[in-house]
């Protein structure tokens, strides 16, 4: 159990771990969001040129969705080194593999050069990246909440989340001059500069992970011998239903998200006659408001509900919906800024601060980094991935459909996300308690509570779900 006399927000070491987890984690998000924006801009054209702009666009946006497909895959590899062996050396596998990939994309040559082997290529280091993801998010949690002092658990399980919209600030900032070159430059060797920048920012992050200690919690799980043999199949066998809450936490947070970084960012160029680089600076402004709000959720959420500050933002985003569609309809700069801003910031930053904390309290110690990891990958899939698929399905870039369906499908995650939260509470107050006949042992997931104990598998049942 962390020192709960250290100082307000830490010692030394485990602001050091949040560090590792804020910085580490912003090196694969922004390698991520490089991706996702020249999909949206750029690859239709490089890698899918014969195709046509609707069916290249939709090719392009396919590519997007191999990491999400391949997420699982780095969950079930990482969530079983992470409760095994431990969540540093997994952590610092995951940047390994997210730098590499990313950077190679920016050396891979195009359509026009190799053909067909293009894309292909481009979908394998896709789905590396994807791998990577699978595993990272739930590692970064851990290293952050696993180390936090008592009282600043949820602030602390804030840093992997802050790092999602100060990657995408940098990685729009990168985008938005790299978009400024002349259209040739920017097709034939422009694109690539911020895919190449991943070799570096790889560096940077494994010089801090490195000099990270492992999670104290999991330390104490191998001194006790409770280290698990098959730990994501433990979570699979016993805790379904936790992994199904965990994955409807974040609908409405995900589709929220994804519909404006790539689908609106991309018809804001298609269908109102926006510049990219217009585009682009719409979603800086909103990400770095996004930015700022999530520090002051993170720290927030320590002295009120977590739970509430996560309900009253999904709820914001199902009565949002419509008007975030019909201020975005307008094709007026500023009023799609604002449209943007007040979504992140109400919608996205009030969620998307607590959830991670919130899943990983649906989980003991020993399978944590599984059951979390397992959350976040099948997320990717049954949210991330079909989003700006479906959206550009549903709402042809001639414009002869309407934009209500997409709201509409807002609407629906937020209520997702509503009945999950309610079931997610129950099973993080099911781990809380301590099953009939079972020791008590000190587990610091929430800083609601004022004890929160591990509940081990009674000798003779699975673990409660």
């Amino acid at each position: 159990m962390t020192d709960t006399t250290s100082p307000s927000f830490g010692t030394k070491q485990q602001k050091r771990a949040a560090l590792a987890s804020l910085v580490g984690t912003t090196v694969e998000w922004f390698d991520f969001f490089i991706y996702a924006t020249a999909a949206s801009l750029v690859f239709s054209t490089v890698f899918f040129p014969d195709l046509g702009d609707n069916v290249g666009l939709l090719a392009s946006f396919a590519t997007l969705g191999v990491a999400f497909l391949a997420r699982p895959v780095g969950a079930f590899i990482f969530g079983h080194l992470g409760d095994r062996v431990g969540r540093r050396t997994t952590l610092i596998i995951t940047l390994s593999v997210m730098g590499g990939s990313t950077g190679l994309i920016g050396l891979l040559p195009t359509w026009d050069a190799i053909g067909i082997w293009a894309p292909i290529l481009l979908t394998s280091l896709r789905f590396l990246q994807g791998v990577a993801v699978g595993g990272e998010w739930g590692g970064a949690v851990l290293m952050s909440v696993e180390n936090a002092p008592k009282s600043r658990i949820r602030f602390y399980g804030s840093m992997p989340q802050i790092a999602s919209p100060l990657a995408l600030v940098l990685a729009t900032v990168v985008m938005y001059f790299v978009a400024k070159l002349p259209e040739d430059d920017l097709m034939s060797w422009g694109w690539r500069i911020p895919f190449l920048t991943g070799f570096l920012l790889v560096v940077i992050g494994m010089v801090i992970r490195l000099g990270v200690s492992e999670s104290e919690e999991f330390e104490a799980v191998k001194d006790k011998g409770e280290v698990k043999g098959h730990p994501v199949l433990d979570v699979l066998r016993t805790m379904p239903g936790r992994v199904v809450a965990g994955v409807g936490l974040q609908a409405s947070v995900i589709v929220l998200f994804y519909l404006i970084t790539t689908y609106m960012l991309s018809m804001a160029v298609d269908s109102h006659g926006f510049t990219r680089s217009d585009t682009l600076m719409i979603l800086l402004v909103a990400a770095v408001v996004d930015l700022l709000a999530m520090v002051a959720v993170g720290v927030l959420s320590d002295k009120f509900s977590a739970w509430k500050m996560f309900t009253a933002g999904v709820v914001f985003t199902g009565l949002f919906a419509f008007p975030l569609f019909a201020l975005y309809d307008t094709g007026n700069v500023a009023l799609m800024t604002v449209a943007f801003t007040l979504a992140l910031v109400l919608g996205h930053a009030t969620t998307y601060a607590v959830v991670s904390s919130m899943t990983a309290e649906l989980f003991p110690t020993e399978v944590r980094y599984s059951g979390v990891a397992l959350c976040s990958a099948f997320s990717g899939v049954a949210w991330a991935a079909p989003t700006p698929l479906v959206a550009a399905a549903l709402v042809p870039t001639d414009g002869s459909v309407h934009w209500w369906p997409l709201p509409a499908v807002l609407v629906v995650t937020a209520v997702i996300s509503l009945v999950a939260a309610a079931a997610a509470r129950r099973g993080a107050q099911a781990v809380a308690e301590p099953g009939p006949g079972v020791a008590n042992e000190p587990e610091p997931l929430s800083g609601e509570m004022d004890e929160i104990r591990t509940v081990p598998a009674a000798p003779a049942a699975p673990e409660r779900v």
